[in-house]
């Protein structure tokens, strides 16, 4: 069970430093309000909270050092500045570190962190006047020194059985209430956990008071004799009247008591005031049952019931919810909170995989019944598509399942940006947009690595120095966006920086002496951006430690076609760099047009797909060597015979009976694939060839048709010439009838 409730708790540590993360961007774009302060102090507070459950000493610690400076900021004691934004991503970045060791029973050095708490700490010293002993003095308590205090209430326990409690700061609720007014009527005892966690009813009291005028009865003839105290239950109730404030309903009073739900029998019941000068108790005002052993309360006035008690029933606390804070009871909508449930990802994994062998299955269905004399119109072929409109939607719904914002993996990068620019000597934000796109989880798993990549370099060859940039006329901060979107069934991320741009003349000078290219060659500038993604290629003049070792862009590249996806790199001089990354939003699934080549049934991703153009309409020109081109808008594109290509046949002598795909890669060029026809257009489930086999040039995985055969999924990017000496670099002849023997 310790083990269930520490994986619970590292869940919602995952859940509150996202709540931080996204308060602390607010904080720095000036965005934020008192709500976001509050949030981010709830956050720390509950991970300080559930750290103290599994004794974590180190991380309790530092986060009570950071929630002290964001109380002191949320009491205004402190001015937001870029200074105290700095000193706040570090602290977070530290804290999430710390939750990390934690998670993997590891022990940062002593080292890491010490200046960063040593700052919190002065902050905290500096904002309230006090010097390191007596911070020390008012922030640490000694369990050896730690005494059972009674609380005063002023309250004399030999007295009446009822007495009206005054809390210091709460106003008077008096009998001369207006006609027709409405109240609400709570009634609140504390079950024995509540106190054993460190919650105290007074500022519960407290915060409610603040929606309008409270008087509070006490009811205490449940309490037993002090001789019998020692294992006896908590016994004081409390009936509270509010004459609440305009806006004030019952769903903001239930908000003030979220924080110990399943801690108290909480009951609530909105009255109206008809007769303000008599008295009725809230059992005659249809008023909720009284908690067990207590006696009924006395309302101030007679009141009537208009609408029914809601009692609050038990339910397991949750780690985010924490002690309320005078003021920290804010109005919050009203609107009900989305339910969610924790389920493992291979159970996922399994689902999907199941609902993929359904869609085949529906496929070869159809395929069965397209081959026998049935009517188009019978009930047989209607039940068939109302089985594929079924299966198409379970499917969409399984993937939907899958699907995160890629929020998570942006706030990530935040920290990529700030530990990059340190060690550069350069100050950058990272600034994100569409952070609520949903992308297949295991594509935002696999884009961590790139993504730093990308950010490194942007860090580090895109941003010029403070000095440089105050120089060009740039702002000295430099800015680095990274944006989300959906686009044409695909995902596109795209990261640009505000810097210098590619310096394309270093470029081609480091690829000549490198011996990629030759002085003559005549390069485009998107041939030349092109040279960045070249394995072992690097413009750094010296190895540091963000860059120079040449392993980097070609890294990206190879993990962005891993996933089916493309990278395309576009760049101006001194107005800064983007890369575009374009993906499939989940690997399971994709969008094909079914061809066919020498005999073979082969797939062509439509995401690549630009035209597509019958025999004989064409306008094929024959070059040396026999080379061919298609010309298509003042252009000329190179031909690629698909099944000379990929070994399943010799060369054709010309293409008149040949069916012309015009493709797009992922730089932009084009090409045209020579196929022996087309079939149609259909949702194919992809299977990867690489667990089982390996990595086949041209080739991105492979699919199951309806008709049971396997049909590989052709990689388009791969089927575009490299400049200037048109090699596509595939598998010949033999190579490739080993490939489709195997499959």
């Amino acid at each position: 069970m310790m083990s269930d409730l520490r994986d619970m708790f590292f869940e919602e540590c995952d859940d509150l430093l996202e709540v931080l993360s996204t308060g602390l961007e607010e904080l720095q774009n000036e965005t934020s309000d008192a709500e976001t302060i509050n949030s981010m102090f709830r956050s720390v507070h509950s991970i300080k909270g559930g750290a103290g459950a599994f004794g974590l000493d180190r991380l309790i610690k530092f986060a009570h050092a950071f929630e002290n400076v964001l109380d002191d900021l949320r009491s205004d004691k402190i001015e937001v500045d870029g200074t105290i934004t700095a000193l706040m991503f570090s602290g977070f970045d530290h804290l999430n570190d710390l939750v990390d060791a934690a998670r993997d029973d590891n022990d940062l050095p002593d080292s890491d962190g010490a200046a960063v708490l040593a700052e919190l700490k002065q902050t905290t010293q500096n904002a309230n006047g006090l010097s390191g002993d007596e911070e020390e003095d008012a922030n640490e308590v000694d369990s050896d020194d730690f005494v059972v205090q009674a609380m005063d209430f002023g309250l004399d326990l030999g007295g009446d059985d009822d007495a009206s409690v005054d809390l210091p700061g709460l106003p008077s609720l008096g009998d001369d209430a207006p006609e027709g007014t409405t109240h609400f009527v709570v009634t609140f005892k504390a079950e024995p956990v509540l106190y054993t966690r460190g919650h105290d009813p007074a500022l519960l009291f407290r915060a409610l008071g603040e929606m309008g005028e409270l008087t509070i009865e006490s009811n205490r003839d449940a309490v037993a004799p002090l001789e019998s105290l020692k294992d006896a239950p908590a016994a004081i109730s409390w009936t509270l009247t509010l004459r609440p404030d305009d806006g004030i309903d019952e769903s903001a009073i239930r908000e003030i008591f979220e924080f110990v739900e399943g801690q108290c029998i909480l009951q609530i019941a909105e009255v109206a005031v008809e007769t303000p000068a008599e008295e009725v108790s809230a059992t005659e005002a249809e008023a909720p049952a009284p908690v067990a052993e207590a006696a009924p309360a006395a309302a101030p006035a007679k009141a009537q019931a208009k609408t029914k008690a809601k009692p609050t029933p038990a339910k397991a606390p949750k780690a985010e919810k924490q002690e309320a804070k005078g003021g920290d009871g804010g109005k919050k909508s009203s609107e009900p909170r989305n339910s969610t449930i924790r389920v493992d990802l291979n159970r996922v994994d399994r689902l999907i995989n199941l609902v993929g062998e359904l869609v085949i299955s529906e496929a070869m269905l159809r395929q069965s019944m397209n081959e026998l004399p049935v009517s188009a119109n019978s009930a047989v072929s209607e039940a068939i598509g109302q089985l594929k409109t079924l299966s198409g939607v379970l499917q969409e719904s399984v993937m939907a399942i899958r699907a995160q914002p890629v929020r998570g993996l942006f706030q990530r990068m935040s920290r990529i940006v700030r530990e990059s620019s340190r060690q550069a000597g350069k100050t950058s934000r990272l600034v994100m947009v569409g952070e609520a796109t949903e992308v297949d989880k295991t594509v935002t798993e696999r884009l961590v690595e790139p993504l730093t990549h990308m950010i490194r370099n942007s860090v580090d060859h895109g941003l010029e120095t403070p000095e440089d940039r105050v120089a060009a006329g740039k702002p000295e901060m430099g800015t680095i966006k990274l944006e989300a979107a959906h686009r044409s069934g695909r995902v596109v991320i795209s990261l640009s920086d505000d810097g210098a741009g590619v310096n394309r003349p270093k470029v081609r000078q480091k690829a000549e002496e490198k011996g990629l290219i030759r002085p003559e060659d005549d390069l485009t500038d998107s041939d030349i951006d092109n040279l960045l993604f070249r394995a072992g290629f690097s413009t750094a003049d010296e190895i540091s430690q963000l860059s120079g070792r040449g392993v980097g862009m070609d890294v990206v590249r190879s993990e962005i076609q891993a996933l089916g996806g493309r990278i395309n790199l576009q760049s101006e001089p001194n107005k800064g760099t983007t890369i575009t990354i374009s993906l499939p939003l989940t690997l399971a699934v994709m969008e094909g047009m079914l061809i066919e080549v020498a005999g073979e049934s082969l797939v062509v991703p439509t995401v690549a797909l630009r035209e597509t153009l019958q025999p004989g309409q064409a306008n094929i020109h024959d070059f040396c060597d026999g080379d061919r081109g298609l010309s298509v808008n003042d252009s000329m594109l190179p031909i690629v015979d698909l099944g000379e290509a990929l070994g399943f046949r010799s060369p054709l002598p010309d293409f008149s009976n040949q069916s012309l795909l015009l493709i797009e890669g992922e730089s932009g060029r084009r090409s045209a694939l020579a196929v022996d026809g087309i079939v149609e257009q259909r949702e194919v489930v992809i299977k990867g060839l690489e667990q089982n086999y390996q990595s086949i040039p041209g080739i991105a995985a492979a699919t199951i048709l309806g008709n049971g055969k396997i049909a590989l999924i052709v990689d388009t990017d791969q089927m575009i010439p490299s400049p200037g000496n048109g090699n596509t670099g595939l598998l010949k002849g033999s190579e490739m009838a080993e490939v489709t023997s195997y499959v």
